[in-house]
């Protein structure tokens, strides 16, 4: 059996042919459907650089709206990790699709919910999938809150604190190999870039057929390799910034999606209240980032 290109990569690769997602909308099913949800169909693809200060700051492998068998209407968000500030990088960057996206939509309504996958290739917490949403409760009784809103022109009655993200982690290289259900026949090809012999999922025999490193066009297999390159000088480029100190920003609990708009802002000139007013840091803290800088 021939090797395939990596997950992550495929993900983008097979969203540029518009007529045929349903590799990628049978991940987002499984996934989905192993917190509850039901099987969805894409029906538009979001621009995955919407952070407009920086393009750095914010980008996912993917952003797209889907819609499940109800007609209900999500916005999931992928993106593939290789450091360990993920969890402020996910937070960054669902609160960025929010307001670039939903924020701009005259219905409010139309979308429900925002899904963040996070594919991580180093190992967290004790297994490979990792699901949490917020769920508002009264502090005294522990009753969950439910705020029932009625839908003017489809008369659907939603409960408002459904529209909170929800965030998926996967950690890779901490799937335990038994294939058990839909889900685990993904996670297998994440971790080893191969079909598992026996697998559960109907797309399993598309992914072969469309991800072989052998199938692909000269063109395709210089894209790989570049993005392969590009990886590994994401990692480098990492690992010096950590030697230098730059990431201590994150230690002090500053976000660091907002630090490196800060310091883009500060190379181009910006002044200092037009920064605090984008990032929300502090006069000092910029300050420190500016001795940081030079």
């Amino acid at each position: 059996m021939s090797s395939l290109i990596s997950f992550d990569y495929a993900i983008k690769y097979l969203l540029k042919d518009k007529g045929d997602y349903s590799i990628v909308e049978g991940f987002v099913s499984a996934l989905l459907k192993s917190a509850g949800y039901k099987d969805v169909k894409i029906i538009a693809l979001l621009d995955t650089e919407s952070n407009k200060e920086d393009s750095i700051a914010k980008k996912s492998l993917a952003d797209l709206i889907v819609e499940d068998e109800d007609r209900n209407k999500y916005i999931i968000e992928i993106e593939r990790n290789v450091k360990h500030s993920f969890v402020h990088k996910a937070c960054f960057n669902t609160s960025r699709v929010i307001v670039d996206n939903i924020a701009q939509r005259a219905d409010y309504t139309e979308i429900k919910k925002v899904f963040h996958i996070s594919l991580l290739y180093f190992p967290v917490g004790n297994g490979a999938v990792h699901h949490g949403q917020t769920i508002i409760k009264e502090v005294e009784t522990g009753e969950r809150l439910t705020v029932h809103i009625k839908n003017q022109d489809t008369g659907n009655i939603f409960d408002a604190t459904d529209i909170l993200p929800e965030y998926f982690f996967i950690s890779v290289p901490l799937f335990n190999d038994r294939l058990e259900n839909e889900i685990d026949d993904w996670l297998y090809v994440m971790k080893y870039e191969e079909i598992p012999k026996e697998f559960h999922s109907p797309y399993m025999k598309q992914i072969a057929d469309k991800l072989s490193i052998l199938k692909m066009t000269a063109a395709e297999r210089d894209n790989w390799n570049y993005y392969q390159k590009k990886l590994c000088n994401d990692r480098d480029e990492l690992a010096a910034a950590e030697e230098k100190g730059i990431e201590k920003g994150i230690e002090k609990g500053i976000e660091k999606g907002m630090v490196i708009v800060a310091l883009k802002m500060l190379k181009k000139g910006s002044d200092f209240e037009e920064i605090i007013e984008f990032t929300g840091l502090t006069r000092a803290q910029i300050e420190s980032l500016i001795s940081e800088v030079k």
